[in-house]
């Protein structure tokens, strides 16, 4: 097969599910290595989104990413259906991430799919809080949680998660897009648990200042991702002339049609960048749909090695 000859389609994608202690993962697409999402049917049916990468470049990604990720690819989709309550994180940011691991670090948003009334996010420090202080508490010497800036969720809600933002979920159901990587330490468990803590590791990690609202609108414009909120009533025909990124539709509501390549709710289909025309025809009732991208990206941003 001429790969440089076959013209690139819309590819959907199968999820991968990874049951964790407070609930599941389902990773709707992911280059992440231990996750490596498969296309699910035509000609390149079977094949990951690694090898899709390693074989098509930028005819998949786009020049904007391929020159700041090169064969991996840039973000990751997926959702988390939180039952009790998960280990308190941070994520590191990209320069530390690529200094001590070779990795890309983690700018996460979070948007609320379910939520009732035992629902709650915390995110970040509701005041100023000195190290000391945090870590004392985390040893079991006071209320961690007391430290912490509590939100109680609806569904429609959008939180943007910077990296040194410790944070937590309870009994929601959320979808996660972020940076192609899961490098992320754990800081403190709230029962007993054998479960490895990060916390000398991933110290100087931590914002401990107050974190304020991390609420946020669509669309959502970061170095490392846009992101737009899409309500697709009728037929739309999209043109992308320059090809300089993939379109990533993961549909929060109803079904969606990308040239033939159809999901229903949860689902996503990947437009590489080489695709420059294509059509959106949602279905009965409408689709809700986020759409993501990765814009031109600035010179020397920090997961850029300067020479």
């Amino acid at each position: 097969m001429d790969y440089d000859e076959l013209k690139l389609e819309p590819i959907r994608f199968l999820p991968d599910r990874v049951d964790m202690p407070w609930g599941s993962a389902e990773y709707i697409l992911a280059d992440l290595g231990f996750v490596d999402s498969l296309a699910a049917e035509g000609i390149l049916g079977g094949n990951s989104i690694s090898e899709l990468m390693e074989t098509y470049l930028e005819r998949i990604s786009g020049e904007n990413a391929f020159d700041a990720y090169g064969t991996q690819f840039p973000v990751m989709v997926k959702r988390l259906n939180v039952k009790g309550r998960t280990s308190l994180h941070v994520n590191p940011d990209d320069t530390t991430a690529m200094d001590r691991y070779d990795a890309l670090g983690k700018t996460a948003l979070w948007y609320v799919l379910e939520a009732d009334k035992d629902s709650r996010l915390w995110l970040g420090f509701r005041r100023d809080v000195t190290p000391s202080e945090f870590y004392e508490k985390c040893q079991g010497r006071g209320d961690v949680e007391g430290l912490l800036r509590e939100v109680k969720p609806h569904p429609g809600q959008l939180f943007l998660i910077p990296p040194g933002t410790v944070h937590a979920a309870q009994n929601v159901k959320l979808l996660e897009i972020a940076e192609s990587s899961e490098l992320w330490f754990r800081l403190h468990e709230w029962e007993p648990s054998e479960r490895e803590i990060h916390l000398e590791e991933a110290f100087d990690l931590i914002d401990f200042h107050a974190a304020g609202s991390l609420e946020t609108q669509f669309p959502v414009k970061l170095p490392q991702m846009r992101v737009r909120k899409l309500n697709i009533t009728v037929p739309s025909g999209v043109e992308s002339p320059d090809g300089d990124s993939f379109r990533l539709y993961v549909s929060l509501k109803g079904s969606l049609d990308v040239d033939g390549c159809s999901i229903g709710e949860g689902g996503a289909v990947l437009v590489p960048a080489d695709v420059l025309s294509w059509h959106l025809t949602p279905g009965a009732g409408g689709t809700d749909v986020l759409e993501i991208t990765v814009d031109k990206i600035p010179d020397q941003e920090p997961w850029t090695t300067a020479e």
